[in-house]
């Protein structure tokens, strides 16, 4: 085994996962999520709170997914596997659009890039979750993945954003291999999808894939089988401090993949969040071991990470997001972000 990804060959130094579409609360509510310009600044640019003007850079690429979208009757349908509101195609079509909006998303970061010094910032675009409750055979899942693909790829080439944006491929939405049969085998369907996206070409460079498992997940290590470039592995530590974070860092470490640092808005108001946060960025600067010995380096340093901070959260505050909110704040743990982004150990 190999460890974790040098830079040069996943080509990812940090991304960033900017959720649109809907999220689905625990009680069927959708929750709308979008990016305007204003939102995209503190995630491109660090600012020097003492001169106003930007002194480093943020993150390098952008993930751009969903969990859920709407239907015709403006019902919630689940773009990950879902038994009960799998979404179908013209659902599909409908993230899709979200992603296209004018002034939103793709084309808000766009123009906020125009304005900045940076150069183009590279682009990756979930792939919807092919359900074989709706599409109930390996070649019709892979068919569908691949047609939704091939629009996307028509309606990028229509826009005018190269010279902001570069679209570097597609990431794998559903966290874990689920279905195992003669005729919906996730293995099957990920390993025929990675070979198309494989043989696309977008301005004469060759697309890439990669996917975020889940700690333990089924097939998690199974990434580079699966056909995919590039995967990060997702501690969980954040969210369940049950799970072992050097765990997760000693397999990443092991099987040549990244690591995700995983927060939300708790980060704003709630000790003990920030103090788990913290534990991600202090064991990525220093290394360390698992309970079982096996040791892993400085990934801060060292690996391609994933960023998950959350997605809108609409309250009687107003709209907020994780990140965004402490840069509005002038909260210092955005501070300790950007430290941990360049590079740039605690003193």
């Amino acid at each position: 085994m190999s460890p974790y990804p040098s830079l040069g060959k996943g080509q990812i130094d940090q991304l960033f996962l900017a959720y649109t579409g809907y999220s689905i609360g625990t009680d069927g509510t959708p929750h709308y999520q979008f990016w305007e310009r204003g939102d995209f600044l503190p995630l491109l640019t660090h600012t020097d709170p003492s001169t106003g003007c930007p002194d480093g850079t943020m993150f390098t690429d952008f993930l751009f997914l969903a969990l859920g979208i709407l239907d015709d009757n403006g019902e919630g349908k689940i773009l990950t596997r879902d038994e009960k509101k799998p979404a179908n195609w013209n659902e599909w079509l409908r993230y899709m659009n979200e992603l296209f909006l004018c002034d939103r998303n793709l084309d808000a970061l766009c123009q906020v890039v125009r304005c900045s010094p940076l150069c183009r910032i590279n682009i990756w675009i979930a792939l919807p979750y092919p359900n074989p409750q709706i599409f109930p055979t390996d070649r019709l899942r892979v068919q569908a993945v691949t047609d939704w693909m091939c629009l996307f790829l028509n309606r990028w080439s229509c826009q005018s954003w190269d010279d902001c944006l570069k679209l570097q491929g597609f990431y794998w939405l559903q966290e874990s291999l689920y279905f195992r049969g003669p005729e919906n085998d996730d293995r099957l369907v990920i390993q025929n999808v990675n070979q198309e996206i494989h043989a696309c070409k977008l301005n004469g460079h060759r697309l890439r894939s990669i996917w975020i498992p889940y700690q333990k997940a089924n097939g998690w290590n199974e990434w580079e089988t699966l056909g995919f470039d590039l995967a990060f592995l997702q501690p969980n530590t954040y969210f369940n401090p049950q799970k072992n974070l050097e765990d997760a860092a000693a397999d990443a470490y092991a099987y040549g993949m990244g690591v995700e640092i995983e927060f939300d808005l708790g980060v704003t108001y709630d000790k003990a969040k920030r103090e788990r946060l913290r534990a991600y960025l202090q064991a990525g600067e220093t290394g360390g071991s698992d309970l079982q010995g096996r040791s892993f380096s400085p990934y801060m340093y060292e690996a391609p990470i994933a960023w998950y901070t959350g997605g809108w959260f609409f309250g009687k505050n107003g709209r907020k997001q994780a990140v965004v909110s402490l840069y509005q704040s002038n909260d210092p743990l955005y501070d300790e972000i950007y430290r941990f982004i360049n590079g740039v150990a605690e003193l």
